[in-house]
């Protein structure tokens, strides 16, 4: 059987402007990826209920973006913006899986028929937490040295 711990820090003041900055650029990240997702969806919708009478190309068709791909992409984000390699990978890739989780239950509908809503984008403030998914993380296994 899998536990799950959830723990309250006490940072100290270095610790919270390193945890509101980590905050800002998963706020930031979760908003690029969400757009990627948003205009890979209006790119590929089309009416299906009508045609053409004239003949009319097929464009590029482009591809679908998921939270394996947008993960795969992290590398390049650290490359582009160098403020993204102090966030541990683990913390990236979970923001991305909330994305997604939130995605799928969009497009998705449950047992019932009822689908949830449009993931948002985030405005300053609306981004409260982030996950570690390990637990050897040196921000909260060293707290005390910082």
């Amino acid at each position: 059987m899998l536990l799950t711990y959830q723990y309250k820090l006490n940072p100290t003041d270095s610790q919270v402007l390193t945890l509101e900055t980590w905050g800002e650029l998963l706020r930031r990240h979760w908003n690029y990826a969400l757009g990627q997702r948003l205009d890979w969806l209006n790119r590929t919708r089309c009416p299906i209920d009508r045609c053409s009478l004239v003949s009319e190309p097929i464009g590029e068709i482009p591809e679908k973006v998921d939270y394996y791909l947008q993960a795969s992409e992290l590398r390049q984000t650290k490359e582009l913006f160098p403020e993204y390699k102090q966030i541990y990978a683990d913390c990236q890739q979970q923001n991305l899986m909330r994305l997604d989780k939130a995605w799928k239950r969009w497009l998705t509908p449950d047992k019932n028929g009822k689908r949830g809503g449009r993931p948002r984008f985030k405005k300053r403030g609306d981004m409260n937490s982030f996950t570690f998914p390990r637990v050897n993380c040196p921000l909260i296994r060293s707290a005390s040295t910082w």
